[in-house]
Order: structure tokens, then sequence, then C-alpha cells
């Protein structure tokens, strides 16, 4: 019986040989003709000169086969795939003196009538657990189908989301966010934030990256990989959304391919309003104990829109040159009116007031990527890339507060501007090494420039207006050069793989502010190891261990060397001598595959030096300061356990949960701290398939409370539902989407330090309600192979 697994690699149902002679080895790829791109999951055949089938396996993710250990003499290969005629080759000769037959690349053709008439019932699973990262395919995540890719991650392993959109991964708010394998000029979750889950073909989750990746980020990487069709000629896919409160949406995707020219074009809109509510207390100690409560309604209201686009030139078949650019506005403001009540614990005077308060923030940005890749003969090959991004912030704050009669006692308005750059260049150079192995070595810049202008406005009654006041006004520049080399070496023995890299970085970084005369320079050099160790069991098993070291930099606003008003309660300052954080992450990863389920197991530890906390401590009656601060270190020890289930013919189900250990240890405001917590979180998404054109989607979650230095954040739970009704042979579908159903997702924190003690409640009023159109055009599809990005991204061998 023919035993066939993913991967590549055969599974022999009889054994080719086991003598001195199994020395042969027959390997290659499975390319679209049309297209060139990798045919991925096709089953390939090889059977001796009787006809008697003696292995079998289906192709990887990049369309690749080999067979090994075979007796030298002649073979012939049966290749079928969904969607694809098959094909046949025969005479494939190893000998003694030739044992290995490289076929290079086969390509198959298309068949159109299987595409237009076979129903194909398989989908892709919503989550794939791969040995070395996790794969969201978001179309088969309906519950966030409206939304942007914070919506998607909602539902995801190793991710939790706060009522805000804020994205943890691992518990960790510091993380990399790359497009298509690229850096962007946004902060992590603003960028996640204003990506439509409709343009995504496919999230990685990638928790322990090798060297040949930016180390920046506590927890790793999260990578936006795009949609682009790659099918011949002209189609696309229009998407449209509206809901209650003010939410609504819309984006378009067209592609034209012709021969050696790709074109692609895309834009999108969207507008959420978010009404909430929020209460809380405060208690500060100055010279009298004091107290503040307040409650009331709140609004987050969000626009974006964006334009991307980009064509693909191949003038030969070993030459890819590619231009991609990115164009967007981003809008938020968010806006609360609370009542106040405040007073002194020692007499019964009280007074109330409302204070009124609007954050308004809006951005354009853009950014521009050229890359060229040139195949050598050998199957080397060179990449090179050029981009620049920038963006350009403006921001303003109001607060004011009115007394019960209705006239205003005071208040402030605050403005930030200020535009920021940086260039990138990268050079990389691949070279294999025997069968399987691969040496790689490559070059990076990063050259970024930024500048902060605050000034600040306070009421005057007298005036009636907002009077500038010099002494909380500041203008900053922000200048820092990245230069980095790494080089890696990975290769397979038997069942056995590894990798070996090292990354070194120069940084130089100088801050220059209107109210400092110091630089506050920073000329350093770093070192980034990793080391992957992989294990193929038998049985469809995988086993890897894992380490790498990386970076957390300062975001530019927590080095501000002044004080910054940020309402009437709150001021915060930023710390321009800030240390980064350096990480030793450790990972041993599990993944076995039972039929058409799976099943996951990560065992994890990571050890954070000179950990960043957000200090508060009464800055005068009443008002808190906040300020980063090196506080000592942090330790994650924890396991995640996930499978994906096909539990009956209609009902799917992806089930995970993650339970970690957390401590922090050292020194806050000149006292030894140790504050720990055993926390966890678990989701279950299910699958029903109704009909052949009806799904629906139930998801929940729950997260539980976690402690950081001065106190703690509780744990919530959520339920999102959707239906999709497909229509017209699956040209248009429809969702109807419920978010929040029971409006059980709230933010609750608690801290306490020797002069105050605070806590806050905040939620979003609930179900969020909206319904989302889709119609595709000219036979648009998704990209059979699109769970990898191209060089410079996360590439499907790299560990």
């Amino acid at each position: 019986m023919l035993a066939i697994l993913a991967s590549g690699q055969p599974v022999l149902g009889n054994n080719p040989g086991s003598d001195d002679k199994t020395k042969g080895l027959i390997k290659g790829s499975l390319n679209d003709i049309i297209s060139g791109e990798a045919v991925e999951f096709a089953s390939v055949a090889l059977s001796n000169m009787e006809g008697k089938v003696v292995a079998g396996l289906i192709t990887d993710e990049e369309g690749k086969f080999q067979f090994k250990g075979l007796v030298f003499g002649t073979y012939s290969l049966e290749i079928s795939s969904v969607g694809y005629l098959k094909k046949s080759l025969s005479k494939i000769s190893i000998s003694e003196e030739n044992p290995v037959n490289d076929l290079g690349r086969i390509m198959v053709g298309r068949d159109n009538k299987t595409l237009e008439e076979v129903e194909i019932v398989g989908e892709k699973r919503a989550i794939e657990y791969q040995i070395d990262k996790k794969v969201v395919n978001v179309d088969q995540q309906i519950t966030g189908k409206s939304g942007t890719a914070v919506d998607i991650l909602m539902n995801v392993p190793s991710v939790t989301v706060d009522i805000e959109g804020n994205v943890s991964l691992r518990g960790s708010s510091g993380f990399m966010v790359l497009i298509d394998g690229r850096p962007t000029i946004l902060e992590s979750t603003e960028a996640l934030q204003q990506i439509p889950a409709n343009s995504i073909e496919n999230i990685e989750i990638i928790t322990n990256p090798s060297a040949k990746y930016v180390p920046d980020g506590t927890a790793g990487i999260i990578n936006i990989v795009t949609k682009k069709d790659k099918a011949q000629g002209f189609n696309g896919v229009v998407n449209g959304n509206i809901g209650i409160d003010r939410k609504y949406g819309g984006d378009i995707l067209v592609n034209l391919n012709r021969k050696k020219w790709n074109y692609f074009l895309g834009a999108d809109f969207n507008q959420r309003y978010f009404p909430g509510y929020t209460e809380g207390e405060r208690i500060t100690i100055d010279n009298d104990t004091f107290y503040t409560r307040y409650r009331g309604d709140n609004s987050s209201d969000r626009f974006f829109w964006n334009i991307r686009g980009g064509a693909a030139f191949n003038p030969t078949s070993k030459d890819n040159l590619s231009i991609e650019f990115n164009y967007g506005f981003r809008e938020q403001s968010r806006k609360s009116a609370l009542d106040y009540q405040e007073g002194i614990f020692s007499n019964d005077t009280i007074n109330s007031y409302r204070s009124i308060n609007e954050h308004h923030f809006d951005m354009d940005f853009y950014s521009v990527n050229l890359n060229y890749t040139h195949t050598f003969k050998k199957k080397h090959t060179l990449w090179a890339q050029f981009s620049t991004r920038n963006r350009d912030i403006r921001e303003y704050s109001v607060n004011f507060l009115v007394n019960p009669d209705g006239y205003i006692t005071s208040g402030q308005r605050n403005t930030e501007d200020g535009p920021a750059n940086v260039l990138q260049t990268d050079l990389q150079y691949s070279h294999p090494i025997g069968l399987k192995g691969k040496f790689e070595t490559g070059y990076q810049s990063r050259i970024g420039k930024s500048t902060d202008d605050t000034k600040l406005f306070a009421y005057d009654t007298a005036q009636q207006d907002y009077v500038y006041v010099e002494e909380y006004s500041n203008y900053t520049e922000y200048d820092r050069d990245i230069h980095a080399l790494y080089a890696l070496f990975g290769d397979e023995k038997g069942r056995w793989g590894y990798q070996l890299g090292l990354r070194g970085e120069y940084t130089y970084r100088t801050i220059n502010s209107s109210v400092s005369s110091d630089d506050f320079k920073i000329d350093r050099l770093d070192y980034f190891p990793s080391a992957h160790l992989s294990l193929g069991l038998n049985n469809d098993q995988q086993l890897m261990a894992s380490y790498s070291r990386r970076i957390e930099r300062p975001r530019s606003w927590w080095l501000e060397p002044f004080v910054t008003i940020v309402d009437a309660f709150n001021v915060r300052q930023g710390n321009p001598n800030l240390n980064p954080e350096y990480i030793d992450s450790f990972e041993l990863n599990y993944r076995k595959g039972f039929g058409r389920n799976f099943f996951s197991a990560e065992l994890y530890y990571r050890i954070t030096n000179n950990k960043v906390e957000r200090i508060q401590e009464v800055f005068s009656e009443n008002v808190i300061m906040t300020r980063p601060e090196n506080v000592g270190t942090d330790y994650f020890f924890g396991t995640e356990l996930a499978a994906s289930l096909s539990l009956t013919k209609f009902w799917k189900a992806d089930l995970s949960g993650n339970i970690f250990h957390y401590s922090i240890e050292g020194t806050l405001q000149d006292e030894p701290f140790f504050r720990e917590s055993l926390s966890w979180n678990t989701r279950m998404n299910n699958n029903f398939t109704i009909k052949k054109n009806t799904r629906i989607q139930i998801s929940t979650r729950y997260v539980s409370e976690i402690a950081n230095a001065q106190g703690t954040t509780a744990g919530f739970w959520g339920i999102d539902a959707a239906v999709g009704q497909d229509f017209w042979k699956k040209r248009m579908t429809a969702t109807l989407q419920l978010g929040n159903i029971f409006e059980t997702e709230r933010r609750e924190t608690r801290s306490e330090g020797l002069d105050f003690r605070n806590y806050d409640l905040s939620y979003r009023f609930g179900p969020i309600t909206i319904l989302t159109v889709t119609y595709r055009f000219n036979n648009y599809e998704q990209r059979r192979n699109g769970r990898g990005t191209s060089r410079g991204g996360i590439s499907n061998d790299d560990f």
C-alpha cells in the first residue's frame, strides 16, 4: 500500500532497496505552465520498470519533491493535482556514475474543465500549524472578514487583542510587523489596524525567527502576506461592508498578467465607530490623601484609506524585477465626557465637574519598494531591494473642565507634529551546498530620521481662549542608522536538519532637543545568534528546538527628554537614557498529523533583560506622571497546545490553549520588587458547512489576568459569530458578522505605588453587527501557493 505525506518527503510502501546500492536520488519541482507559480500538494508517484509503484509523496509549498535511497535503475513518474492535467515522465535513470537525477522545473498545464465543473469540497484550514510558524488563512476567518488584520488575530493562537485593538504576541506588545516580508513605517499595532482583512491572503506568526531577519521585537514576527492573483488575463475582486453605528467600508483589487509582465492595483477605505463606557478611581498621597472618581461614555472613531499597486517583469527565466508602492491616510479620534468627583478623605468637601476630552490623530504615509532577483546556473541567487518609507503625523488633544454652572474652569490643548523617513537597502546571496545544504549571507542598512514638534496651549479664563505655554513646548530631532551583516548555514542529514546563524548590527543614534544641550548618543555593536535543530519522525511527526537573541528598541517618544501635559490628570515624560531590551528566546515545538487532523505542542522560555515598564508616580495633587524605566528582568515560561480537528463532514474546529508563568524582578523607585502570575488563555473556532454554499463560524476566547511591575490587567472573554452564503457559483458571497455578542470584552486594570492607587474599567458596547458582500470577476482566485513570500520575506525553506 502506498503511503503519502506532505513536506516533499516520500514514505515508502515498498522499500526501493536496502543494500549498498541504495544511493540514488530523483528530485524536481512542479510549476504552473502559465504563471510559473509552484504547484503545491500535487501527488507524485514513482514506479519501477515493471510498473510497480515503489514510493509516493506530495509536493511541498515550493512545488518541490525528492525521492532518496533509490536502487540504481530506470523509473517513471505519474503527476496529478486537482485543477491540473495529469503528466507522465518515463526513462528516468540513476546509476553509480550519475546517482542524482535532477529533473528541474516540470511544467504542468491547467485542466480548465476540472476547474469549472468539479466541486472541490476540501478547503484550506483556518489555521495551519507548521513546525516553525503558524499560518492563518484569512479567507477562512469569516468572523473578522469586514475588519482589519487585528480582527483576524483576535481568534489566533499566541495572540491577544484588547478592546482598543492593541495586539500582544505571547504576552508582549513588542513584536515586528512585516508586510510581504518588508518592515513598515507604522508602529506594529497601527500597521495591523490599517490593513483590511479582505486584502490579506494569510498571516504568518513566527515566534523564533533566524538571524536572517530584523531582530527587533521581543516576541517575534507577524508577517502579513497580501493578495496578488497571478492567473493570466484580467481579473479582480470587490468587497463592500456596512454595519450599525457608522461602520462601512470597501476595497477592490484588480490584476492584469501578460506573459512576462504582471500588474496589480488595489484600493480600500474603512470607517469604524465604537461607542463605549469607562469608570475608575484614583487615590494619591501628597501631604494629604486625595481621591478622584469618574464615569461616563467614550467613543473611538477610525477612518483610513489606502492605495497600493505594483508591476513585475521577467525579462528572462532567471531574472525578476518588480516595483511596488503604497500610499494611504489614517485618522483616529477618541472622545469622552466624564463626570468627576474629587475630594480629600480628611474632610467632606466634594468637587463635582465634567471633563470633556478629545484626542485626534491623522497621518499620511507612503512606501516604495524596488526588487531585483537573479538566479545563476547552479541555482545560487542574488537578491537586492531598495525601499523608502515615510509618514507625516499630525496630532492634537483637547481637555477642559466644566463646572456645574456650565463654565470652563481650566483646560489645555496639545499639538504634536512631525515627519519620519526610513531608507532601507538589502543585499542577499544564497548558495546551495550539496543536496540539501544552503549558505546565505547578506547586508542590510536602515537609515531613519524623524522630528517631533510639541506645543502646549493652556485655557485662559479671562481671555476665554487657549494661550501658548513655552515651558511645555519642545522640538526634538531623532536620527538612527543601523547597519547589519548576517550569515546562515543549514543542512539535512537523514532525518535531522539544522541551521546556524549570526547577525551583527551597528547602531548610531542621536537625539537633539530644544530643552537640552545633550545629544544623547548611542554608538553600539550588537550580536544576534540563532540556532535551529529539527528531527523528522515517523508517522507525520516533526520536532524542532530553536534559540534566538532579539532586541526591543525604545520607541522614539519614550526617549523625549521633557514633560508633556496629556490632560488635567496625567502627564508623561520620556527617558533618553533608556536602554534597549535584550531577549533570549528558547522553543521546543512538536507537530503530529492524524489524517485530516493535526496536533501541535510548543514549550517556550523567554528572558528579557533591561525590561522596560511605564512607571507611574504622583506628579502633583491628583496628577499622575508616566515615564518608561528599565526596571529589571522578566521571565516567561509556558506551553501552547493547539489542535485542528475535522469532527464530522460538516464540522471543523480549531482549539488552542496557552498557559504560562510570568515573573518580573528588579528595582522600582529605589526599592527591590518581585511580582509573578500564572496566566492562561484559550480559543475555539468552530466552522460548520451547513450546505454546499453556506458556512457558519462561531469563535470563543478567554484571556486570564496577567501581572506587570505595578499591578494587574484583569481577564475577559468574548464570543463572535458569522454566517457566509455563496451565490452565482461562488462569484458573490454575503457574510453577516456579530462581534462581542454579550458585551463581555473589556479592559480592567489596577496599579499602585508608594503614593498612589489606580483602578480603571473600560468596555465597548455590543454586539457589533456588519454585513459584507464580495464579488469576484473574471475567475479571480488566490494563489495556490500563498503561504510564503518571495525573497526578503519569510521563505518557506527557512526555519
